[in-house]
């Protein structure tokens, strides 16, 4: 019995020293928290519109945000994860200024937030996302070719969040309404994602396709509340 005893103690003793060496960093709590600059907006659409470049394993977007205001402020979270990188921010047209702080972007609004009002940001990014080295289990993109060489392209981003390759208000507390996704792939390509096809374009090489996904679409829906807007893009 004393053996047992002992047993339990010195369980207890290692995973208590175990916690207690556990750290979390300023970007485990940026990305995490409710942060100031999360708080005081709520997400209601996205509009996220993104090119494909298998060749050179890079893409190039941007991401329509709109949101309402809940309280004043004037500074605003946005979430994308390295390599990626935003290349510009405007609200109606005007150029916003952001400080990078890891994943985390920090844009200062020109335009005084109102509460109650309705207003859009238009995020541009561009970039080699991080790649996918054990897919689903690791996050990223993976760039693959099957036994026919053709392309196999997909995003895995179930536990490292959507931001590793798009813009976004990264936190399961604000779920957006709405979206749309746009995709322009090479001739050849297959955008397959979240939401209901609702337009397919073609032409210089490229093909366009539209989808959209809202809570009018329950089915849809299910899918993709947590932020988890996955794809894939398949040569046929």
């Amino acid at each position: 019995m004393k053996l047992v005893y002992y047993v339990v103690i010195l369980f207890l003793i290692s995973f208590t020293s175990l916690f207690a060496q556990q750290t979390f960093t300023r970007a485990d709590s940026l990305r995490g928290s409710i942060t100031p600059e999360r708080a005081w907006w709520d997400l209601n659409h996205y509009h996220l519109a993104v090119e494909i470049f298998p060749e050179t394993k890079s893409i190039r977007g941007s991401n329509k945000i709109r949101y309402k205001v809940l309280s004043e402020y004037q500074v605003l979270q946005i979430d994308l994860q390295d390599p990626l990188k935003i290349t510009s921010i405007l609200q109606e047209g005007e150029q916003l200024d952001f400080k990078r702080d890891g994943a985390a972007h920090f844009v200062t609004l020109k335009k005084k937030q109102v509460p109650g009002s309705i207003e859009e940001l238009v995020v541009s990014y561009e970039g080699q996302p991080k790649e996918a080295i054990r897919p689903p289990w690791d996050g990223g993109i993976t760039w693959q070719k099957d036994s026919n060489g053709k392309h196999f392209i997909a995003s895995s981003n179930q536990g490292i969040g959507s931001s590793i390759w798009w813009p976004l208000k990264d936190h399961p507390a604000d779920e957006v309404d709405s979206l749309r996704i746009s995709v322009t792939v090479p001739v050849g390509l297959m955008d397959v994602s979240n939401g209901r096809l609702v337009e397919i374009e073609m032409g210089n090489g490229k093909k366009y396709l539209s989808l959209v996904c809202g809570q009018s679409d329950q089915r849809l829906w299910r899918k993709y509340q947590h932020r988890r807007l996955c794809a894939f893009w398949r040569e046929i």
